[in-house]
C-alpha cells in the first residue's frame, strides 16, 4: 500500500488586524478540502490589535479550535522592538521580514518572559492549552531556542524543520513553502521556490505550505495560492501538526 502523503497548511498572522481576510481564507480552505490546518495566532499584533478587544473574533477562534483547527502561538506583538543584531542576523531580518523578527534579538530571559506571557494570554482567551510556537518570520535567537525548552512548548517550527523544544526531537525536516510580498526580487524568488517545490519536495511524506493574509489580499498572489493548494490536494491530504501530517508527534 502506498504511503499516505500530507500537506500541512499554516495560516500566519491570525489577528483582528486581518479579521475579514482570515475568515475568507478559512472559508477558502474549507471549500478546497483543507479544513484541518494550523492557525498562528498573535495576542497583540503590532501593539495595536489585541485579541481580547475583539470578543466576536475570539469566540470564532474558540469555535474553530473546538472543531479541530490547531492554534499555535505566533509571537506576541509580531514586531522587532530590539532592532540591534549581529551582521548575519541583520541580513536575515532584512531579507525575510520587514521589522517583524520579534524573537531574533532576545536573550534567554527576555524570550522566556515573552513566551510565557503569550502562552498564558492565549490560553486564557481561547480556553485551551497552547503547546506550539512559531516565531514571526521563523526567526529565532539562540536565547529564544533555549527559552522554548523551558516554557512548556512541545512543538515549534522554523523555516527548515519542525521539532519538540523539550526533547530536541525533530518531527519533520522539510522546508516551508510560501509566497511573499516585498521587493520584485523577493517575490520572484518566492514564486520560483513554490513552483520548483512541487518537484523538489514531491517525494516527501509531508510538505508545509504557509499563507500570510497580506499576500492573500493581493489578487494575483491569491490566485497563485489557490492553484498551488489545488495541485497539492490532488495528491495529498490536509492535516495539521497534531494529526497525521506530523507522524512523530503524539
Amino acid at each position: 500500500m502506498a504511503e499516505k502523503k500530507w500537506v500541512h497548511v499554516t495560516l500566519h498572522d491570525v489577528s483582528p488586524r486581518y479579521e475579514k481576510t482570515i475568515m475568507r481564507i478559512h472559508d477558502a480552505l474549507v471549500e478546497l478540502g483543507a479544513a484541518r490546518y494550523s492557525m498562528l495566532v498573535v495576542p497583540d499584533f503590532w501593539g495595536k490589535w489585541p485579541l481580547e478587544d475583539s470578543p466576536g473574533f475570539c469566540e470564532w477562534l474558540r469555535d474553530l479550535s473546538a472543531e479541530g483547527t490547531e492554534m499555535i502561538l505566533h509571537g506576541y506583538h509580531h514586531y522587532d522592538s530590539i532592532g540591534s543584531h549581529g551582521a548575519v542576523d541583520r541580513v536575515r531580518s532584512a531579507f525575510f521580514t520587514r521589522g517583524e523578527g520579534e524573537f531574533l534579538g532576545l536573550d534567554r530571559q527576555a524570550a522566556a518572559e515573552l513566551l510565557k506571557k503569550g502562552k498564558d494570554e492565549l490560553e486564557r482567551i481561547l480556553e485551551i492549552d497552547i503547546t506550539g510556537f512559531t516565531a514571526p518570520a521563523w526567526l529565532y535567537s539562540t536565547g529564544t531556542l533555549k527559552a522554548l525548552s523551558e516554557t512548556g512548548f512541545t512543538y515549534a517550527e522554523s523555516r527548515w524543520r519542525t521539532w519538540n523544544p523539550m526533547t530536541g526531537q525533530t518531527y519533520l525536516r522539510v522546508p516551508v513553502v510560501n509566497y511573499a510580498g516585498g521587493s520584485s526580487l523577493k517575490r520572484c524568488m518566492a514564486d520560483l521556490w513554490v513552483t520548483s517545490s512541487r518537484v523538489v519536495l514531491g517525494g516527501m511524506r509531508t510538505v508545509r505550505f504557509a499563507i500570510h493574509p497580506a499576500d492573500f489580499e493581493n489578487e494575483i498572489t491569491r490566485g497563485k495560492i489557490f492553484r498551488h493548494l489545488e495541485l497539492l490536494l490532488n495528491k495529498r491530504t490536509a492535516g495539521h501538526a497534531g494529526s497525521g501530517a506530523c507522524p512523530q508527534r503524539t
